[in-house]
């Protein structure tokens, strides 16, 4: 009997996300308003498309969603980031991200893994003293050590429960920040990631004097604290204390002077600050506001963030690396820590700071002598005797790949920026690839910068160079409804041979249906669903470009059904059947897969043609008799010559075990 079956597991999730979720679900259209809150309008969106693509999120049954966080981006959209919990334990690499706008519609989305959490037990073999020691003995000399927390490691490479420990010291010399997941059945470390950014850069100062710094105090007590954001501050490395003086007079102009550094140093943040707010509507390093101290004085030739501070080292002349480039690189790192999916990965980390340096000073847009804007790192500091340390316009010079490939995600960081660094540079700058030769036309660095940053919002924990591919695409079509910008991203990546990705968006098409339909040909619009949630109306959310199931045809279909769970799902169009017409045929293509078994219906979809208050079935789809190869179907509707219709897919789905039902390449073609 169909109650025998494990219904269970789909009233467990249910109410498990149910518990979790942090702002009411809304399921389809037509739910209740949001009184106008563009924020909650788009967080809404997201909770009902989360509770409506289980499969597309990899859902377990045992799986729990938290929204994690909100950030706002650029034309109205907004990224909700999730945690996923498995049995009670967070998952470690089980994020996601879901777009949506202020009107309530999903524009897209990135997960992080790619099959459902399958383990067989969550009870630890291993004690959690044991997995604390073992972690200790990732670093030369620990400092501090997080208590382990249980967890689900779910990778590539398998799921295994583990204890996950960050051990704070040094390794081979150079401070460390490590995460490190040992496994809770044998003790093994399962994998170890350092935190710490490494960089490093000019010392040259900004200019000309006197520089102007925001400080705080008045009359005969100042501190080096931003009066608007008191969490950026500049201090002295030796004992952690703000500078502070009886006048707001700083620095004497020596580079080896460490409060001349913080001078550098806190002008390079301030005008970060100032960019990001400007440029990307974002609010400090963390999105709301807060930064981490810089400090000066890092005995070593390095400067690195790590969480709770930026930390400037010195040259090999002894004098403090606080450049702008330097000092953003390291701020850009925080950035990256502070939106969804924490600091990239795959060799992408690098050139992430990269590029919201060379936003910052082009944005400053100092004049030689000074440091003027510029897409090389450290070009002023002479550290191993060849000049920059990276190179965007042209990564050679410094040693390093400016292609792709698939020895990158592993290689070496700094160098690993070099496919990135170069792809910023063209995308800013325009240019002929040194890769392949091939000509992009560049946006200038405000518009590299935003799409960029909208990229980031939609970062997961598994980020590399493919992911960003496809999510700089994505925010570049969000942006730009003429396509110029999706066209030149992608002439940019195409430059530095990082290969097309099944997720990739596509751009252009018919975005509202037509006012005067056409006598003859298709009078559907976007009946390949590759402008995203564009001219149907009906459920957010189903129509995606999510890789769970294939597209037929580009990257977008309509994805109705697949979640485990009871609900409906309906998506429309209005369209007028030419008087002139004579014929007029609805076609589509059609995929179905189940995890149902049996000759019983307990999921269906029908295909309908609505006339007026009339809806008529032109054919139904079930659990029954499903078919993973796209089919083509097609219906007469020549009856309906001169009238306005409703074409209408529709979807109901039961309390458990899912079946998908994916529509791509409609078409209503008359003649």
């Amino acid at each position: 009997m169909k109650s025998l079956r494990p219904a269970i597991l789909a009233g467990v999730a249910a109410s498990a996300v149910a518990a979790s979720f942090l702002v009411p679900t809304v399921t389809s259209a037509g739910a209740a308003p949001s009184a106008g809150d563009p924020r909650l309008e788009a967080q809404q969106a997201a909770s009902a498309w989360v509770k409506g693509h289980a499969t597309a999120l990899e859902r377990a049954a045992a799986d729990a969603f938290v929204r994690a966080g909100t950030f706002e981006g650029d034309n109205g959209i907004y990224a909700m980031a999730y945690e996923r919990t498995h049995e009670g334990l967070r998952v470690v690499g089980g994020d996601f991200v879901v777009l949506a706008d202020a009107d309530g519609q999903v524009v897209g989305s990135s997960v992080a893994q790619e099959a459902p959490v399958d383990i067989a037990s969550t009870t630890a073999q291993v004690p959690a003293d044991r997995a604390a020691a073992v972690a200790r003995g990732q670093v030369d000399g620990v400092s501090d050590a997080s208590t382990p927390e249980l967890v689900i490691w779910h990778r590539d490479t398998g799921t295994r429960l583990a204890y996950e420990v960050e051990v704070r010291g040094t390794d081979a010399g150079e401070v460390s920040w490590q995460k490190v997941w040992v496994d809770a059945t044998d003790g093994s470390v399962l994998e170890a990631r350092e935190q710490i950014a490494h960089g490093s850069g000019t010392a040259a100062y900004s200019g000309p004097n006197p520089l102007p710094v925001a400080t705080s105090g008045s009359g005969t007590s100042y501190t080096m604290t931003d009066p608007t954001a008191t969490t950026l501050r500049c201090q002295d490395s030796a004992t952690n204390t703000t500078f502070s003086g009886t006048d707001d007079l700083w620095g004497n102009g020596s580079a080896t002077n460490r409060e001349t550094g913080c001078v550098d140093a806190l002008y390079a943040a301030q005008q970060m600050k100032a960019m990001m707010s400007s440029w990307l509507g974002r609010s400090g390093m963390n999105g709301s506001g807060g930064w981490v101290p810089i400090r000066v004085g890092l005995n070593d030739v390095n400067a690195y963030y790590d969480g709770t501070q930026v930390q400037i080292g010195k040259n090999q002349a002894g004098a403090w690396i606080s450049s702008m480039d330097v000092v953003a690189h390291e701020f850009g790192h925080g950035v990256d820590d502070k939106t969804p999916g924490g600091i990239s990965g795959g060799g992408t980390q690098e050139f992430i700071g990269d590029a919201l340096a060379a936003a910052t000073e082009y944005y400053d847009g100092q004049v030689a002598p000074y440091d003027s804007p510029d897409h090389t790192v450290g070009e002023e500091v002479n550290l191993v005797g060849q000049g920059p340390i990276r190179d965007g316009a042209n990564p050679a010079n410094v040693g390093d790949p400016s292609c792709y490939s698939s020895s990158i995600p592993t290689a070496e960081v700094h160098a690993a920026a070099g496919p990135g660094d170069h792809w910023f540079y063209l995308l800013s700058r325009g240019g002929v690839s040194k890769c392949n030769g091939q000509s992009v036309t560049g946006l200038g660095e405000q518009a590299a910068i935003k799409v960029l940053y909208n990229a980031m919002l939609m970062k997961t924990s598994s980020s590399n160079y493919l992911k960003y591919r496809t999510w700089t695409l994505t925010a570049a079509r969000n942006l730009d409804s003429t396509c110029a910008q999706f066209n030149a991203v992608k002439a940019a990546w195409n430059a530095v041979n990082v290969p097309a990705q099944t997720a990739d968006p596509t751009c252009g098409g018919t975005t509202t249906p037509p006012t005067t339909p056409p006598t003859g040909g298709n009078v559907l619009g976007n009946p390949g669903f590759e402008s995203g949630a564009t001219t149907w109306t009906g459920t957010a959310g189903p129509i995606t470009n999510n890789t769970g199931r294939p597209a037929r045809t580009g990257s977008w279909k309509l994805w109705l059904g697949g979640n485990g769970a009871s609900g409906t799902e309906t998506v429309n169009q209005s369209v007028t059947i030419p008087s002139t017409a004579t014929a007029a045929t609805l076609s589509y293509w059609i995929r179905t897969d189940t995890a149902e078994s049996g000759s019983t219906a307990y999921d269906t979809m029908r295909v309908q043609v609505v006339d007026g208050s009339t809806a008529t079935t032109l054919r139904s789809f079930s659990n029954v008799g499903t078919n993973a190869t796209y089919t083509q179907y097609s219906h007469s509707l020549t009856a309906y010559k001169g009238r306005t219709v409703t074409i209408r897919f529709t979807m109901t789905e039961d309390s458990s075990l899912q079946t998908s039902f994916v529509v791509d390449d409609t078409a209503l073609n008359v003649s």
